[in-house]
């Protein structure tokens, strides 16, 4: 790939998980529309299971970790905190106003990385704890519970690097209560979108990700574009659109379906 590119995609990406990270996203139920910022070494009182107590909430730092109490309850956040290198916020949500309760959520990045914990809380338990690396809170729909994280390709998609290369997509997560549902399909980003991808060896397209009925073929040497990941299990499609403007699914395994010089490459 061409330098200039690799860089400018390595810059846009790098801002997008920048910006989400710290809370600067212009979306309408984006990282900025939380109920509150907890900051470090603050104690806070807020109601996070519903019961009508405001629980006490307080971040802070001890024998390098980074911790969160919440009433007798102590959690860690950072296992191996360095102030020197981790840049972190503490934010709680509401990402579904149905279910009576809230989420506190730990964003961090590092020099080259990010990543997101989401954690509930009910009678002095911590019920649910989620860790997602490389990936950053982008948006939420509280009338629906439906969660959006900006990931790049070393998050929960990691294994269709070995196919396309590097990748950015909006990773959907469903929260109901204090149950936290990863779903299946992912879009990819704009920079992934707009890209054009040179098949490395003739490619079949299927109508959906059961895999059983052809679409069409995306011949060696032309390009598509790639518009969603799909991953249930060990099974993996990408979904594509040809240069006819046709959508299709294709099967994704362990070897590189494209000519590394068209894919995207930022680490």
């Amino acid at each position: 790939m061409n330098l200039l590119k690799k860089l400018g995609v390595s810059l846009l990406t790098a801002t997008m998980l920048t910006v989400s990270a710290f809370g600067f996203s212009s979306n309408a139920y984006a990282a900025t529309s939380c109920k509150k910022v907890i900051k470090p070494n603050v104690t806070y009182k807020y109601d996070i299971d519903g019961d009508k107590d405001k629980d006490t909430i307080k971040v802070y730092e001890s024998k390098g970790k980074l911790l969160l109490k919440v009433n007798s309850c102590t959690t860690t956040l950072i296992s191996d905190y360095n102030a020197d290198y981790y840049s972190y916020n503490v934010k709680i949500y509401d990402f579904n106003n149905k279910d009576k309760s809230a989420e506190i959520v730990l964003e961090w990045a590092g020099d080259s990385e990010c990543a997101t914990r989401i954690l509930k809380f009910k009678n002095n338990t911590c019920k649910v704890n989620k860790f997602y690396y490389d990936a950053s809170v982008s948006s939420y729909n509280p009338s629906t519970g439906m969660l959006s994280l900006s990931e790049s390709e070393l998050g929960r998609f990691s294994k269709f690097t070995h196919a396309i290369g590097c990748f950015s997509c909006f990773d959907k997560v469903k929260v109901n209560g204090y149950t936290l549902s990863n779903q299946l399909t992912a879009n990819t980003h704009s920079v992934v979108r707009k890209n054009k991808y040179i098949a490395a060896k003739n490619l079949t397209a299927y109508t959906s990700t059961k895999g059983t009925k052809k679409a069409f073929t995306i011949k060696k040497d032309s390009y598509t574009h790639i518009y969603a990941l799909y991953q249930n299990g060990n099974k993996r499609y990408i979904k594509v659109k040809n240069s006819a403007g046709k959508y299709g699914y294709v099967k994704v395994g362990s070897s590189m379906l494209f000519k590394e010089s068209s894919c995207l490459w930022w680490r």
